[in-house]
């Protein structure tokens, strides 16, 4: 193999160059001849030159041939607007093998590489390697220095040039963040070539939580409360994963444990709770990795508050504004219950004023027991249910005591002073009584001192301020034969209670008699309207009182008719009596209506 010595001539497409090299001789005859031996090694004559004439034979208008005199050995000649199909290798001789001879001329012309292609795997899970390759094919002539001379790169990322990477190989350990960077290159040998095209790498990974926007209003106990009845929501749940997650919603029911899908995006509209339901959870799956799956709770603390349920003595429920009839001397037992979140608390109310006798925030339970019942339990009695942030809830309820008559010990008998009646005097007695239920005036009867049961009386009932206390007024006329002593009453045949008449009071006047009736007419409204006011704090029990006050009524007209019915067809012999108190009635009769109206 021989080896030649040539010199080499570096350019550029478009440049002009002047190639020149000493030939061994110029020839006396003929031409010398300069060849171009192309890529192909294909050699082609491409300027003659004739030293004894002077000139040279040019094969293309872009050589001109430089040397003077033109037979000298020293040969230069230009090639303006260089292409690659220039470059190659340039000599001369006489005869055409001089054309691979020592001595001559490589021209390299010099072009920008193609413009480089990314290659590589850019769907890469993270925390792997990452190899990118960046192709390109220099375009200098001849192939041959290319092969021999090989591409350097230079990388970026977004736009910035990454400093020691020169290789066309770019080697990553991928991380979440390279989702936002650009990869680009350029190659080059002498020339830089067109920078690629950019591409992303698309890390691939699960997510490490879930973000619930807007951030839900957790309590101390990482809850969120809530009024059953009001809404949550709407929020939104996302999840930072590549590929993107496929997101849902579930909300889990206490009944009975079990999970239900109310959303299969990542939205949770609003919606409305109740107080089976639990959490609402979001749910984030994989798609590369079915096994794969991530959850977020919210926690519910869902607040309500329901009406008390009531019992009595174990098993009898108690409803709401129901009379509850107990025998007096016997024990009761309550037992109030009322649900709720958190545990309310609950409160046992006797009376319209709302006095508080038992009191419990632990339990869902109030037990209260009434030992032994008198008849001043009668009353009305209220169980609430009260929690924060909460309409309070109350069942209203009436203990009756059922109770024998007898004196009302927290006031007296009274003795007033009478009128005539004809010959015979009257007096009127009021007698304070407790009983429920109300006794029947028909039942009481009066007994003289001499033992003989007296029949011309008048007797009223009227209610006072409690259901079982009640005054007896009774209009007795004395026998036409003064008697004084002992007078007692009785009702149904019991004895009741004395009364000592020891002395003739002073008759009343006319005008004293109207005054009195008067006053105990008064009485009687000035109750009513004290019962009236008591029932204002329920308006249930107080139509209930106003049914049974009318009821009493009607059975009290029922009474007087009865009584007047009997009266007129006592003979006349035995009625004399009560003939002479029907003329003072008569003489009376601005009194007597309202004294009728009142019963």
């Amino acid at each position: 193999m021989r080896t030649f010595k040539v010199s080499k001539v570096d350019s550029s497409v478009g440049d002009s160059v002047n190639l020149s090299w000493t030939a061994p001789y110029f020839p006396r005859v003929g031409s010398y001849t300069i060849y171009h031996t192309d890529k192909v090694n294909r050699s082609t004559s491409i300027i003659q030159v004739y030293g004894r004439w002077g000139r040279a034979i040019l094969k293309r208008s872009r050589y001109e041939y430089v040397s003077r005199p033109y037979n000298s050995t020293n040969i230069t000649f230009e090639i303006r607007d260089i292409t690659a199909d220039d470059a190659g290798y340039y000599n001369g001789g006489f005869f055409a093998e001089d054309a691979w001879s020592d001595g001559g001329v490589v021209l390299i012309v010099h072009n920008k590489p193609s413009k480089p292609n990314i290659q590589g795997n850019l769907n890469i899970t993270v925390n792997s390697s990452s190899e990118l390759t960046c192709s390109s094919n220099s375009t200098t002539a001849p192939e041959y220095y290319a092969r021999l001379h090989p591409l350097s790169y230079t990388w970026y990322v977004n736009s910035t040039r990454l400093y020691g990477e020169t290789d066309n190989t770019l080697r990553l350990r991928v991380t979440r963040n390279h989702k936002y960077n650009q990869y680009s290159c350029t190659a080059r040998d002498k020339l830089e070539s067109d920078r690629s095209d950019p591409v992303r790498i698309n890390p691939m990974y699960t997510p490490d939580t879930l973000t619930v926007s807007p951030r839900p209003p957790f309590n101390l106990n990482n809850k969120v409360s809530v009024k059953e009845g009001e809404s949550i929501g709407p929020y939104t749940c996302t999840a930072d994963c590549n590929p993107p997650c496929d997101i849902s919603w579930k909300y889990k029911d206490v009944t009975n444990g079990k999970f239900f899908d109310v959303a299969s995006t990542a939205l949770l509209d609003s919606h409305i709770l109740n107080r089976s339901i639990v959490l609402f959870r979001c749910l984030a799956k994989y798609s590369l990795d079915n096994d794969f799956k991530i959850i977020k709770n919210i926690d519910l603390d869902v607040l309500y508050l329901d009406e008390p349920q009531l019992v009595y003595n174990e098993n009898a429920p108690i409803y709401s504004y129901q009379e509850v009839q107990v025998q007096e001397m016997t024990s009761l037992h309550l037992y109030c219950h009322v649900n709720g979140n958190p545990n309310p608390t609950i409160r046992l109310h006797r009376s319209v004023n709302a006095n508080v006798i038992a009191e419990t925030n632990g339990t869902k339970w109030l037990n209260h027991t009434i030992n032994s019942l008198q008849c001043s339990d009668t009353d009305e009695y209220t169980c609430s249910g009260d929690s924060t942030g909460l309409p309070s809830k109350k069942i209203v309820f009436r203990i009756n005591v059922i109770c024998d008559l007898r004196l009302n010990s927290n006031d007296k008998v009274e003795l007033m002073k009478g009128f005539k009646v004809g010959s015979q005097r009257t007096v009127i007695i009021n007698v304070p009584v407790i009983a429920y239920p109300p006794p029947v005036t028909s039942h009481f009867t009066w007994i003289d001192p001499e033992g003989q049961v007296i029949k011309d009386t008048n007797i009223v009932l009227y209610p006072m301020h409690e259901l079982y206390s009640h005054l007896i007024t009774s209009v007795v006329l004395l026998p036409e034969v003064e008697h004084y002593g002992e007078y007692s009453v009785q009702y149904n045949g019991k004895p009741l209670t004395k009364i000592q008449i020891t002395k003739r009071d002073n008759i009343l006047s006319e005008s004293e008699r109207k005054s009195t009736l008067k006053i105990v007419t008064t009485s009687h409204d000035e109750t009513r309207r004290d019962v009236k006011a008591n029932g204002q704090e329920n308006q249930n029990v107080l139509d209930l009182e106003i049914e049974k006050l009318k009821l009493e009524n009607r059975k009290l007209h029922e009474e007087i008719q009865r009584t007047q019915l009997e009266k007129e067809t006592l003979q006349a012999a035995r009625n004399l009596y009560n003939a002479k108190l029907m003329l003072i009635l008569k003489e009376n009769k601005e009194i007597a209506p309202s004294i009728v109206g009142q019963l």
